[in-house]
């Protein structure tokens, strides 16, 4: 869009005399404390309940607005489960539309993964009971309705479930939820004047904000102790994807992925975040100094600008999370482990290789647009694959009820922060996967591989397949 000379000199002077913000970010000026979901726990048989319905939330502060949420508030409560447990879960609907739920990363039979057969109705429960049977990871709940992804995961269902084990306890790591171990929900919005969501889906690709948002609110800000902060990561983004760094420049240390544990700590200076990925950092605050984690640049004066008069898919904010330490003594002192997991051997021969060409511009799976009642293949439980997956496009790509190992990227070797198990990758041109398949399915309760951007899955960019036992 070309904006006319009145228009620029109307737009630059409401800018400047607003410190260069949109009016829809203006707020009090004083950054917001990181809101810290409240923590959920399942022991000794103690149900998890989940009740998705309507909430108000100040994405601006000072400036209430409706929303959805789970138990009351924006996105929902942290779950926390325990390797070897089986635990119940009951779901609420109390909106007035039918929602689908899943948890991404969960390893269980395809009948407990929700979804399309597991439709609730408003004021409909369901209440699955799950074994909890995989190492430790951090996973996420979200809706996964059929053709209203997009929409439902934007509006605020959605939140982070924690897998624990004897390894994760054990380890010397940063384990006090909220103290210094934080969950850090990262999405992108457009907001309008009031603070209000506007959700406008773009006629093809993701949808893309202005608004960068963590846990809910604009460049929260949390305080530390003196010593190493564990940042659990997820991107819940519909589409865009973040490329995090410190401000200062320093390094983090990634320690686990997707399903779990890296085998040793991986220094980066920068992360790659995709819709859909999760990732664990440590970050050093020994010296006591001051640092954000970011998402590189944001808008410029003319980008600003242009937002006044047309939809912006240019960040106002780059700030993720800042970390302000108080000179608190840590409540973890030990050195980084240089081991987190002993070597794994994977046990298994490759039994097949499967092709897989993601669409681009034109949405579907080689070729083919999503069918509830068409099931794509048929695996065998504890086999493993080599799937190689190609995208017109660069896209990032789930796989439900598996786990895989990234054995090449565009032909090279992955990243060593990319080395752990995963269920969620970046596409960019061409990849090779393991692909290993420990839970069963079945025709009515199928797992689903799709596009991660959301509004590509919604129109069609998703398969799905059983897995039988071996006779």
């Amino acid at each position: 869009m070309s904006l006319s000379r009145r228009q620029f000199i109307q737009a630059s002077g409401i800018a400047l005399c607003s410190g260069a913000i949109p009016l829809r970010a203006g707020a009090s000026g004083q950054p917001a404390a990181l809101p810290v979901p409240p923590l959920l726990e399942s022991r000794r048989g103690q149900p998890l309940f989940l009740t998705l319905q309507q909430a108000h939330w100040e994405f601006i502060p000072g400036r209430r607005t409706a929303t959805w949420g789970i138990n009351g508030g924006y996105l929902g409560p942290t779950v926390r489960v325990y390797n070897g447990d089986d635990v119940k879960l009951i779901y609420n609907n109390r909106l007035n539309e039918p929602v689908a739920m899943t948890v991404s990363g969960l390893q269980v039979p395809g009948s407990l993964m929700g979804g399309a057969p597991r439709m609730m109705s408003p004021n409909v429960d369901w209440s699955p009971v799950l074994p909890i049977r995989q190492p430790a990871a951090t996973c996420w709940y979200h809706a996964n309705t059929p053709n209203r992804m997009a929409a439902h995961v934007y509006n605020g269902l959605a939140g982070l479930w924690l897998v624990e084990d004897e390894v994760s306890k054990a380890l010397p790591l940063p384990n006090h939820y909220g103290v210094d171990d934080f969950p850090v929900i990262i999405q992108d919005k457009r907001l309008d004047n009031f603070g209000a969501p506007v959700y406008d889906p773009p006629s093809s690709g993701g949808f893309l904000g202005d608004t960068l948002l963590t846990n809910g609110v604009q460049s929260p800000f949390v305080e530390v102790s003196r010593g190493w902060v564990r940042l659990r990561l997820l991107n819940a983004s519909n589409a865009r994807n973040y490329r995090l760094q410190l401000s200062d420049g320093r390094s983090m240390q990634v320690v686990s992925g997707d399903q779990g544990f890296l085998p040793a700590p991986v220094a980066v200076t920068q992360l790659l975040l995709v819709p859909g990925e999760r990732r664990e950092i440590l970050i050093d605050m020994s010296k006591g100094e001051e640092v954000s984690l970011t998402v590189g640049a944001s808008a410029g004066l003319m980008d600003r600008v242009r937002g006044f008069f047309e939809p912006s898919t240019i960040l106002i904010s780059a700030v993720v999370l800042t970390l302000k330490p108080t000179g608190l003594l840590p409540l973890v002192t030990d050195n980084l482990p240089m081991r987190l997991l002993p070597d794994q051997f994977v046990d298994g021969n490759i039994s097949r290789t499967r092709e897989f060409r993601l669409g681009g511009s034109l949405p579907g799976i080689n070729g083919a647009l999503w069918d509830m009642n068409r099931t794509d293949f048929h695996a065998l439980q504890g086999s493993f694959e080599r799937w190689i997956i190609y995208a017109d496009t660069p896209q990032p790509f789930h796989i439900q009820g598996v786990a895989f190992l990234i054995k090449r990227v565009n032909g090279n070797p992955p990243l060593p922060e990319d080395q752990g198990w995963k269920d969620t990758v970046w596409v960019e041109t061409e990849i090779e996967l393991m692909v290993w398949y420990p839970q069963i399915s079945s025709d009515h309760f199928p797992f689903m591989y799709y596009n991660q951007i959301l509004e590509m899955a919604d129109r069609g960019c998703a398969g799905q397949f059983t897995v039988q036992t071996a006779s």
